[in-house]
């Protein structure tokens, strides 16, 4: 947990209460000098030391200009030493162990430290202008000063930007008067002029964001893109995406009709939804994101050269389904939560479920092949033992591991909406427990399972987590799919047919594992039992990293009998089916 110190840090101005530096001369020389002797490869120890420099630099009794240029001298060490720290925690999941923790405490510490000595170089040096605004100072002293202010502006804002994706990766939320802050930056650099300024022109650097409007932006598009829904490697390629997408994005002082977010200055929070009744809401920007949103979409039908390097490495179409549907509907709250004390049975990922839907059954058995076959299915452990390439010293280990994917964990209900939970995990995290993962939910193990996703994660002060499910069907089956290929093998994959009951009609749709291959207008064979139609992916109903829900329809209407009397069967099974013996 982050301590007061930390948590408090943008409340109040450091206090300059140094008056030298234990390490170096107070001068950019000597703090050149010491930076040139850390090494990188020994992460630890040159952590620490960055840590404590930042630290006295900001305490230090000295002008803000030469505040500003020893900090500056230490960006790319800092810089260097944040990226390898943050690397560690990038693919760790929920679960963290004693060693990543520090590495979190360390990181935050360096970054928010960092940050705020930017900030402090901007509201000292605006003081100082504004203190001798009539009186007769130097000349090249005030052009100094405004310097400082402008670039330090600039970089606070990154930096700040760079706070929030770290703590997005952590699920975990912004420090008390952080936004305060993020938004006070932009307001003054507006006040005076300075928020167009071109800061490669006045420092002659090489910057992809090159304004303090443009670096306010890439923030406030950080927490617009609800990376609470995402996963940490997806929030870092969304931020890398941002370089490219600020300049897509309107702030203006007025609204239009077209301004979807809004922004108030005066308070601690980020920039929310755009209606008209916010109560002690007083709107100072409004947010206009639909140049981006018709870009987003356009990238869709125009080739692969359209898009910008950025964009064609990190973009991938679930990130891509995600930001067009945060920046295409409504993203307010469509239902009420209700209070709800309950136990909840889970059940992580596609293949777990299509086990316990297939009444505890693997799925290479659920294909009822006599032949030999080929297949792509549950994991690799799998493919392992049906393919024989296992050996017996190592058998052991996969059979637990196999265990673990399967197991049912139990949690505590917080609320429930009409198409939902919102759950508390206190328990150690199972590897599967991320966002957009598809599972199966029970209240009671004794009825029908539920197919959902994890829709969100968020990580509460005690460091338990608060996780928002959406269930998508109550009656879901389980079959497999083969995409046509070499004659001479079957590639199967697990697959989970989906029915909706509406008034007069049902829709059907089939959940898949998100791989390439599977996409619109894509051609596969729909295994139901022992019977395979050939079918055609139409519409894309939703996209995360792990699966694809599609539309679909028959190469041969005379065909919809298989599908009838697949879920008549199917339907008639799971009602019959003892839990319990399933998990024996």
């Amino acid at each position: 947990m982050i301590n007061k110190e930390i948590s408090e840090i943008f409340h109040s101005s450091t206090v300059l209460q140094r008056e030298n530096l234990s390490f170096a001369a107070a001068s950019v020389e000597s703090v050149s000098a010491w930076a040139a002797t850390l090494s990188i490869m020994q992460l630890g120890d040159t952590s620490e030391s960055i840590l404590k420099a930042i630290y006295e630099i900001g305490e230090l009794n000295c002008s803000e200009t030469l505040r500003f240029d020893l900090i500056q001298v230490l960006h790319p060490i800092t810089e260097s030493i944040l990226s390898s720290l943050e690397k560690n925690i990038l693919n760790q999941g929920l679960s963290q162990s004693d060693r990543i923790e520090h590495i979190i405490d360390l990181t935050t510490r360096i970054r928010t430290y960092f940050t705020n000595i930017y900030v402090n170089i901007v509201q000292r040096s605006h003081a100082i202008l504004v203190q001798n605004k009539l009186s007769i100072i130097h000349f090249k002293q005030k052009r100094n000063l405004k310097t400082a202010r402008i670039l330090a502006t600039f970089y606070a804002l990154e930096q700040l930007g760079l706070l929030l994706v770290q703590q997005q990766m952590l699920y975990s939320g912004a420090m008390s008067n952080q936004w305060f802050t993020t938004h006070q930056l932009y307001e003054l650099a507006v006040k005076n002029q300075e928020f167009n300024i071109n800061v490669n022109q006045l420092q002659g650097t090489h910057f992809t964001i090159q304004t303090i409007q443009h670096a306010y932006t890439q923030v406030l598009l950080l927490d617009i893109f609800n990376t609470h829904q995402i996963r940490p490697t997806e929030t870092q390629a969304l931020y890398q995406c941002t370089f490219d997408w600020v300049k897509l994005v309107q702030i203006l002082p007025r609204e239009s009709a077209l301004s979807r977010y809004v922004v108030d200055g005066s308070k601690d929070s980020p920039p929310i939804y755009n209606r008209k009744q916010h109560p002690n809401f007083n709107t100072s920007l409004y947010i206009s994101t639909q140049d981006l949103l018709e870009h987003i979409n356009s990238t869709i039908l125009k080739a692969a050269e359209y898009m910008s390097k950025n964009e064609q490495v990190y973009l991938s179409p679930a990130l891509k389904f995600h930001v067009q549907n945060v920046l295409g509907t409504n993203s307010e709250r469509q239902h009420e939560r209700y209070e709800y004390a309950a136990q909840l049975q889970i059940c992580f990922s596609l293949q777990t479920a299509h086990f316990y839907l297939s009444k505890a059954k693997n799925f290479y058995e659920t294909l009822q092949l006599n032949n030999n076959f080929g297949f792509q299915s549950e994991s690799s452990i799998h493919s392992s033992i049906a393919t024989g390439s296992t050996s017996a010293s190592n058998l052991g280990q996969i059979k637990s591991l196999d265990r673990e994917s399967k197991q049912i964990y139990q949690t505590q209900v917080i609320d429930i909406s009409v198409n939902g939970y919102r759950i508390r995990w206190v328990n150690e995290t199972p590897r599967n427990l991320r966002t957009g993962e598809f599972i199966l939910v029970n209240e009671n193990l004794q009825n029908k399972w539920k197919g959902a996703i994890i829709r969100w994660i968020k990580q509460s002060v005690d460091k338990t987590f608060e996780i928002g499910l959406e269930i998508l069907a109550q009656d879901i089956y389980p079959c497999a799919v083969r995409v046509p290929a070499d004659r001479a093998s079957f590639n199967y994959h697990p697959c989970l047919m989906v029915k909706i009951q509406n008034l007069n009609d049902a829709n059907i749709s089939i959940i898949l594992p998100n791989l390439p291959f599977f996409k619109e207008q894509q051609a596969i064979y729909l295994r139901l039992n022992t019977n395979e139609i050939k079918v055609y992916l139409t519409k894309t109903v939703l996209i995360t990293q792990s699966f694809i829900q599609f539309e679909f329809e028959l190469i041969n209407d005379d065909e919809n009998i298989h599908i009838d009397q697949f879920i008549e069967q199917q339907s008639i099974n799971l009602n019959n089916q003892d839990v319990w013996e399933a998990l024996k």
